[in-house]
């Protein structure tokens, strides 16, 4: 396999100095361990490490090498670890706030071109999740399609409801429902995987993504599969880290752990491109700073009045909202009492000097 069907292009290619890429392999991290890497050219995979320099200059853990980046490797087929000099600068990169108050990101993945999104039609169907999901995917940059898994527990004229309400939440959305158990659907969605190109399946525990790879790449035990608990569809986490994937005919996807919290959003451009409805009407209301929630006379709110946007849908974009702008006014509070602690210190410092001179 060629780096080009690997997923190599232009965008990544115009990086390279050729001047100095003399010693270096040009690689792709197709599986992330505690403290190393696996990384291939496409025709052998090896294990590298970090240098001290990249992790030094690393800002954050964003800056880390994750599953579907490009690297430039030094002595790439070392019987003992080659070394990961630098990091390619990404086309796209998923990831998450983690749990918690504080403004910390995830890494999910690196350079996808598509995300499934996988929805269960069994126990733990929600489409709240699925909105929260979509915001992420969006504010990433990559093209969602939303997989309705578990369409076998559903008789057809139930299963015709459910897509209807889908549909009718998330307009304007790519959706295919499946099933693992019978195959149905699963046709449509194996022709959605194209050679070449790099796909992300992402979805809570025991939503059948690793069922759904399975059935792609035509062995049933190639991925091992924990069942889901009867009373809430939550399943156990069978894939315990991402990996990069090349099924037969050429495609590549990243297998994630699922992710049963998203954390706190700050995602504005991906609220507004999910919500783009509600975003159109939010820009012709004739409130500059209206909140969009009570309000006598505010578009948003007429439109919900009047049936034009799904009341659901629109609590869920009320409450992402509020979440955003949580997460900002977090981050302003600290960085204002950053300065103060910084004049309190300056302050401290200049009465030590005095007292010195004294």
């Amino acid at each position: 396999m060629t780096l080009e069907e690997f997923g190599f292009g232009s965008w990544f290619r115009d990086q390279l100095d050729p001047d100095h890429a003399d010693g270096f392999v040009v690689a792709r991290v197709t599986a992330v361990h505690k403290g190393e890497c696996e990384v291939s050219d496409g025709e052998a995979t090896h294990s590298a490490k970090t240098t001290g320099r990249l992790r030094h200059r690393a800002k954050s853990k964003l800056d880390y090498p994750t599953v579907g980046d490009w690297v430039l490797v030094k002595d790439f087929d070392h019987e003992d670890f080659g070394t990961i000099q630098s990091v390619l600068k990404r086309q796209s990169e998923l990831k998450r706030k983690t749990a918690g108050r504080t403004t910390r990101y995830q890494l999910v993945a690196a350079n996808i071109d598509t995300a499934f999104i996988m929805q269960t039609l069994g126990p733990g169907y929600n489409l709240q999740r699925l909105e929260r999901y979509l915001v992420m995917v969006n504010e990433s940059g990559i093209e969602p399609v939303v997989l309705l898994s578990k369409s076998d527990l559903l008789p057809p004229e139930q299963l015709a409801v459910k897509i209807a309400e889908v549909e009718e939440r998330i307009p304007d959305v790519c959706l295919y429902a499946f099933s693992n158990v019978d195959q149905a659907g699963l046709d449509e969605v194996r022709a959605l995987f194209e050679p070449g190109r790099t796909y992300c399946v992402i979805g809570t525990s025991g939503v059948g993504k690793t069922s759904l790879l399975n059935n792609l790449l035509g062995e049933e035990d190639y991925l091992f599969t924990l069942p889901v608990r009867e009373k809430d569809g939550k399943g156990l986490h069978s894939t315990t880290w991402r990996e990069l994937i090349t099924l037969d005919n050429g495609a590549h996807v990243v297998d994630t752990p699922g992710m049963r919290e998203l954390g706190n959003m700050d995602v504005n451009e991906g609220i507004d491109e999910t919500f783009d409805d509600i975003s159109a009407l939010a820009a012709r209301c004739k409130f500059n700073d209206c909140s969009h929630v009570g309000t006598l006379g505010c578009a948003v709110v007429e439109a919900v009045e009047r049936g034009e946007i799904p009341e659901a849908r629109y609590n869920n974009y009320v409450r992402l909202m509020k979440e955003a702008a949580f997460h900002e006014q977090s981050a302003l509070e600290k960085k204002d009492q950053d300065k103060k602690l910084g004049r309190f210190y300056r302050s401290v410092q200049g009465s030590n000097r005095t007292r010195k001179g004294d």
